[in-house]
């Protein structure tokens, strides 16, 4: 296919794609073997101009909220949902490099195995064909998607699975053509079946299922080739995967019939780009949570259901659920008013179950947030804190499961300065690491300390001690250089000739060779690059709140831990909990995608997040906070995500570093100011990123299509070449 026709059928499918979830007419389930392009067009020929006819070929404007959400929506824009999810949803451990193209494909093998199982049917699976399309086609090389999906189908835990044992068992796969479903499974009830990589893995470039660019289409068949199961599952960022019900043969049991229909063609034809109706309940379902079980979840999440029969002789693509207007017991109020509160008591005291759980305090962005922090008299990260209570867990469990991510934070920090010096990055960019290098600079003539960490009890070790802040070396600088030089090579280095570029016979005389120090700014970008190093060589990192820009946070926090606290216990819990209110907003109101928003809805969020974390440890009031979250993001709008080579290392790599400058920067500034006299609020911003995203062209979403990626010399197609 020529590659100026892949652009232009991906830019196409992008403006069918970024509408509102509430008026996709089951767009995941319900298929067309007709061409729903041309479809689309005739219906609308002769009533707008063709952009607007690609543009809005989705869209059913109801009322003044319905016709916001067609002209300005993006599918993680849920209107009608507060933004409450846990933070352990929000930040949770995965591996390297990508949230929505590694830890997203390995949970959705996992859920769609999951899924197998409860309909009884792995036992009976002989084949199995799997296909990704737009973005996870695109970049899915560079981003080991491929590996990633694989192990998730075999039921590898993403937070726990070996690092070492991803690529090692990928070349295997792909070497003995066999593919063990569900290996992972504690009861022992996987099936290893013939799995030919290049035959049964398919890479749809150009192509886009019209829910998220980031799509992935697994089917399953029996012994006689008879489709057994199917379903489209979507990577939305941040490790989150959107699914709706699995589709099975009519004939098999089901507890509940579902949302639609799926296609039985094994070639994956694109699903019905203009049906009409509302969003069916279970294709929402799981983007507020990441169990990879349904019945798992909070119960004010769970919507869809289970399994559906798959019954390919309906005219109906998809049976959707009632319009915004009709009523239904489990959603909020529709009317878009501002704050969405629930009242003190709204707790639900029955039993342990997850059904039973609810949120205490629910707000839909960053003004209901304030309100209910003013109303309450809770600061930002108590008020999270109370909801995670409200969620089940104990006192113990949230520092617990804080501590943890802190943990693998700290530790994805001391792994990139500890790797060997000039070490190559994986992939095709052979990227020499920097952390190594810049850390030793930075730390020279300290002694060895111990390693950092935090005990498996959540309680943390070795932070500052008072000793430190007097003066004393700390033992808080991270561990010493293994490949110092010897004094007799400082020495020999000191000797050589400085070597200055320019005439001494001339006006103006050269500059001699300095460097200006600025302490804070260099241990805020060696924490952040030794992070996304780790996450570039596939290490095991926080997603925070995605992988591509993992390091800011780290970098923040650590900064505080080691030069500013006085409480590290206290300050990892504000700063992470008040960060994940801040990710919360962006979620629901814009995006965490950068197949959907580019970098800033990776490295722009997490700037804005540090930002107002930043400001809340050094106790600003949460006025302060969404001035300074808010600062973070409007310095970020509109940048690109154009990985070259499709590797998250360039630009990735040094944009985090300095996202974490910025951070820093956006809440001193914000803590400079009165409070209450800026003109731009952060909803206002959210909204602006929202529309950025929509306005964004589909090659600057993480294709590799344009600006770096295609702007350097080396480049190397990652895309379908021309032909």
């Amino acid at each position: 296919m020529n590659r100026i026709l892949v652009k232009h059928h991906a830019l196409l499918h992008s403006g069918i794609s970024q509408v509102s979830p509430r008026f996709i007419g089951a767009a995941q389930s319900g298929v067309s073997r007709s061409n729903p392009i041309q479809t689309a067009q005739t219906k609308l020929a002769g009533r707008a101009p063709r952009w607007l006819q690609v543009r809005h070929m989705n869209a059913v404007p109801a009322n003044s909220d319905a016709k916001d959400e067609a002209e300005l929506g993006t599918y993680s824009e849920a209107h009608h949902e507060h933004a409450v999810i846990s933070t352990f949803d929000l930040f949770s451990i995965g591996i390297g490099p990508s949230s929505s193209h590694t830890v997203g494909p390995m949970r959705a093998g996992n859920i769609f195995v999951a899924d197998l199982l409860e309909a009884d049917l792995l036992q009976k699976v002989h084949k199995i064909r799997v296909s990704i399309y737009g973005s996870l086609a695109l970049t899915g090389g560079g981003h080991m998607t491929p590996s990633a999906l694989l192990l998730g189908l075999e039921s590898a835990d993403v937070e726990t699975v070996d690092t070492a044992y991803v690529p090692l068992r990928f070349e295997e796969i792909k070497t003995i053509n066999k593919l063990h479903l569900g290996h992972g499974l504690s009861n022992g009830s996987g099936k290893e079946i013939d799995f030919d990589y290049k035959k049964d893995f398919t890479w749809e470039w150009g192509r886009k299922l019209a829910l998220h660019s980031n799509g992935i289409r697994i089917t399953v068949f029996d012994e006689d080739g008879l489709m057994l199961a199917t379903n489209d599952l979507f990577s939305v960022g941040g490790g989150f995967v959107v699914n709706g019900a699995l589709s099975i043969e009519p004939e098999v049991p089901t507890a509940a019939v579902g949302s639609g229909v799926a296609d039985t063609n094994a070639n994956a034809i694109e699903p019905k780009s203009e049906s009409r109706g509302a969003h069916p309940a279970d294709l929402e379902e799981n983007m507020f949570y990441k169990e990879i079980r349904r019945s798992d979840a909070a119960g004010d999440r769970k919507l869809g259901s289970e399994i559906k029969p798959l019954d390919v002789s309906e005219n109906t693509d998809s049976v959707a659920l009632p319009g915004p207007d009709s009523k239904r017991s489990d959603a909020l109020s529709p009317n878009g008013s501002e704050a969405v509160a629930a009242p003190d008591n709204d707790i639900t005291s029955g039993g342990p179950g997850p059904g039973s759980r609810h949120p205490r305090y629910l707000f839909r962005d960053a003004q209901s947030l304030l309100n209910l922090c003013n109303k309450h008299n809770l600061t930002i990260a108590q008020l999270v804190y109370e909801n995670e209570k409200s969620l089940g867990y104990s006192d113990k469990e949230i520092f617990h499961k804080l501590f943890r991510i802190w943990e693998v934070m700290d530790n994805s920090i001391q792994q990139g300065v500890q790797a060997p010096l000039d070490s190559i990055l994986p992939g095709s960019l052979k990227l020499r690491r920097r952390a190594p290098a810049l850390y030793q600079r930075l730390t020279r003539g300290l002694y060895p300390s111990p390693t950092q960490s935090t005990t498996a009890k959540g309680s943390p070790t070795n932070m500052p001690s008072q000793e430190s802040k007097s003066g004393g070396i700390s033992s808080t600088e991270v561990s010493a250089l293994q490949n110092s030089l010897t004094s007799r090579q400082q020495l020999a280095l000191k000797r050589q000739p400085v070597r200055t570029l320019g005439s001494f016979n001339h006006p103006i005389s050269p500059s001699p060779v300095r460097r200006t120090t600025f302490p804070a700014m260099d241990y805020l970008t060696v924490y952040a690059i030794a992070v996304n190093e780790t996450n570039a060589a596939g290490g095991r990192i926080v997603t925070a709140p995605t992988n591509g820009a993992a390091g800011i946070i780290p970098s923040v926090l650590k900064y505080t831990l080691e030069f500013i606290s006085d409480d590290p216990e206290r300050d990892i819990a504000t700063f992470l909990l008040t960060a994940a209110a801040i990710g919360m907003l962006y979620k629901r109101g814009a995006t965490i995608s950068a197949a959907e928003g580019g970098c800033m809805a990776e490295v722009g969020v997490a700037t804005s997040m540090s930002s107002g974390a930043f400001a809340a440890v050094l106790g600003a009031t949460p006025e302060a906070i969404e001035q300074a979250a808010e600062i973070g993001i409007e310095h970020n709008l509109g940048l690109t995500c154009d990985p070259i080579h499709g590797l998250v290392q360039a630009p990735c790599i040094e944009r985090n570093a300095l996202g974490a400058i910025k951070a820093i920067s956006s809440a001193n500034l914000a803590l400079s100011s009165e409070t209450g006299t800026q003109k731009v609020r952060l909803d206002d911003a959210i909204r602006a990123m929202r529309v950025t995203a929509e306005g964004m062209r589909h090659e600057f979403k993480e294709t590799s299509l344009s600006g770096l990626a295609t702007s350097v010399p080396m480049y190397i197609p990652v895309s379908v070449p021309d032909c």
